[in-house]
């Protein structure tokens, strides 16, 4: 039985996808391909009808409606060295900003991370 391919971020260089790997190497809140697996989820929710992304916001809160993949980034984004946490967050700033245009702010939900404050 061979062992799958982890999944890799579009467009990310060797050696953040190096840091990744240790990282959910060493980190037990990761799982391996936890990070790629999170990027191609946002990216999915930012890629496809506003509907998709309003519904990912109305239901941020609920891991059976959707995965934590914003969760994840932003925890990897904290975690890895700088110059790695640099490329992932040039690379999710596009899909980010995405997802601001197209949602509104909610400023009557509970104080979370801003990806939860939408709709």
């Amino acid at each position: 039985m061979r062992d799958r391919p982890l999944p890799r971020i579009p467009g990310a260089s060797s050696a953040l996808q190096g840091a990744i790997t240790r990282l959910e190497h060493d980190d037990p809140r990761f799982s391996p391909g936890d990070v790629a697996s999170a990027f191609r989820v946002w990216q999915r929710v930012n890629s496809g009808p506003a509907r998709r992304a309003r519904d990912h916001a109305l239901h941020a809160d609920c891991e059976y409606c959707n995965p934590p993949s914003r969760d994840v980034l932003e925890l990897a984004l904290h975690l890895l060295p700088r110059r790695s946490a640099q490329e992932l967050r040039r690379l999710v700033a596009p899909l980010d900003e995405r997802f601001l245009q197209l949602t509104i702010p909610l400023p009557s939900k509970p104080p979370g991370p801003w990806w939860t404050l939408r709709t």
